[in-house]
């Protein structure tokens, strides 16, 4: 009897040990743009403006997102293409995304598909991509350029 109280202790103390070994990340994620023609490359886009209510230290404002965005590697696709993108990393529930596409400061708001795809316009040229994230932690935007051919 005694050896069984021990074997249930000691499977209970390991047990308990991987909780106290867990890493969370709660800062905000990362959004990348999935090269349908290559899968394995993606491009991630540059945090623009953070207001992340969980942690204050994460918040981030740019003012001129239009400079931020021309340092990108320019993100090259066909016109019409439906790309697919990704939110990688942290914890978070997120409440809405928004994608919208600016050149010459005319905007286009996107439709998003299945929380993760959008559909590029017809029209070829260069446009400033700038992706909304709304979550249960906060707001993030990113943005990119994007070459249409």
């Amino acid at each position: 009897m005694r050896i069984l109280k021990w074997a249930i202790g000691l499977c209970l103390a390991l047990l308990l040990t991987g909780c106290f070994g867990e890493n969370y990340d709660f800062s905000p994620p990362t959004v990348s743009l999935v090269d349908p023609n290559n899968i394995s490359e993606e491009t991630e886009l540059a945090k623009a403006n953070v207001k992340w209510d969980y942690d204050k230290k994460y918040n981030k404002k740019t003012d001129d997102i239009n400079s931020l965005a021309q340092k990108q590697e320019p993100i090259k696709l066909t016109s019409g293409q439906q790309v697919d993108f990704l939110i990688e990393d942290g914890h978070f529930d997120p409440d809405g995304i928004s994608i919208v596409l600016s050149k010459n400061q005319q905007k286009i708001d996107l439709e998003v598909k299945n929380e993760q795809t959008f559909s590029v316009p017809k029209e070829k040229g260069e446009y400033l991509i700038e992706v909304n994230l709304n979550s249960d932690k906060g707001k993030a935007q990113y943005v990119g350029e994007i070459i249409i051919q």
